[in-house]
Formats: C-alpha cells, sequence, structure tokens
C-alpha cells in the first residue's frame, strides 16, 4: 500500500497541545507510551528530539499531559501520527486502533470515542 499527502498533522508539543484543549464530557485519564519515529532522522546534536515517551494523559474540560506513568490508569500504546489524528477528529480512537498504531483497552477506547466527537478537519482551515 502506499500513500501521499500535501499536508500532514502532527503534535510538536504535546503538553502545549493538550492544555489547549478543552472537551465536553466525562473526564478520562490514561497512560500514554507515545513513539515519536523522527527520532531516528534528527540528529544528535539538535534539541527537539521528539516527542517519544511515557505521559499521564487527561482529557476533558481541562486538559493536560504530564511526564510518567501511573500504575491505576488504563495504558495506550500509541505513534505520535495516530495519537495526533485522533486528537484533531480524523478518527475515533476504536477506529485507529483497528487500521493504525494506537493500541488500548476497549473500554478506553469507548470513553474516548463519546470525549472526542469533534467535526472532521477540513483542509481550508486557516491555522
Amino acid at each position: 500500500m502506499r500513500a501521499a499527502a500535501w499536508w500532514q498533522l502532527r503534535i510538536c508539543n504535546l503538553e502545549k497541545c493538550l492544555e489547549r484543549t478543552h472537551l465536553n464530557g466525562d473526564e478520562v485519564r490514561f497512560n500514554l507510551i507515545l513513539n515519536d519515529p523522527i527520532e531516528k532522522y534528527l540528529d544528535e546534536d539538535v534539541e527537539w528530539k521528539g516527542i517519544s515517551g511515557n505521559y499521564i494523559i487527561t482529557l476533558g474540560a481541562d486538559s493536560n499531559a504530564e511526564k510518567g506513568s501511573d500504575k491505576s490508569l488504563s495504558t495506550m500504546k500509541a505513534s505520535v501520527g495516530a495519537f495526533t489524528r485522533m486528537w484533531f477528529g480524523v478518527l475515533p480512537a476504536s477506529s485507529l486502533a483497528v487500521s493504525d498504531e494506537l493500541s488500548a483497552s476497549e473500554e478506553l477506547l469507548k470513553k474516548l470515542d463519546n470525549l472526542i466527537r469533534l467535526p472532521k478537519p477540513k483542509l481550508d482551515w486557516e491555522f
């Protein structure tokens, strides 16, 4: 399979993106193990190294991401691309779990599908 696109969505600073995210619905907290494949293409001397790592994610009226993990929470594993697509409303989490690099428990996927209900992104949106 091959695909080509003339634009790309990508979270470059997870903490800043999520602190500006406000969603209506029940708050969802989970661990995120995030893989950022760009790291293997960056020179060692560059300051920004991508956003791979372990995070505790809170999505809701006051969303945030903090480094770390909490054993009491469910865990999602995702690439930065798949997580970006979920966060931006391109596809629901449950669809991305089938078609992309995103995995989580069925319970967590359902909670995210119910919380993240955004209009489909449009190419002509001005940023």
